[in-house]
Parts: C-alpha cells; structure tokens; sequence
C-alpha cells in the first residue's frame, strides 16, 4: 500500500504530461513519460508498473479515455 500523497502526486504528473506533451513523440519519450509520473510510486510491481503505465499513455493521447480506470486503480493501492 502507499501513502495518499503520493497517488496524488502521480495523478498530478500524468495531467500535466496529457495536458503540456499530449501523446508521446517516440518510445523513449513514452517510458521517460512513464517513468516519471509513477516516480513517486516504488513500491510498485512490474505487472501494476506495467498496467498503470499502458494507463498515463492512453491519458496522454486521449486525457478523458481512461481517466477513470487510472484513478481507480490508483486508490486501490492507497493506505486507508
């Protein structure tokens, strides 16, 4: 589990990279974009890593598309 502010944190960073870079100009961009929104996530596994960052690119193309997908599966992880 993680700590609230750090979901927020990621879920700051994916609205600001849909909203400044919108989609991905290359694949390097794409996990450099990954990367850092799910920075503040370290505890994460490689499948949850894997599915939330298929998740920031889809926001990044089309903000609206997964939106509530994303958020969900982000609070699932957070310490109530």
């Amino acid at each position: 589990m993680v700590d609230r502010a750090d979901v927020e944190a990621v879920i700051y960073r994916a609205a600001f990279v849909a909203v400044r870079f919108g989609a991905p100009a290359s694949d390097e961009q794409s996990q450099q974009d990954i990367a850092w929104c799910l920075e503040p996530l370290t505890t994460l596994g490689r499948t949850q890593r894997a599915e939330l960052g298929a998740l920031v690119l889809d926001l990044a193309t089309d903000p609206t598309s997964s939106r509530e997908t994303f958020v969900g599966m982000l609070m699932e992880l957070v310490d109530e």
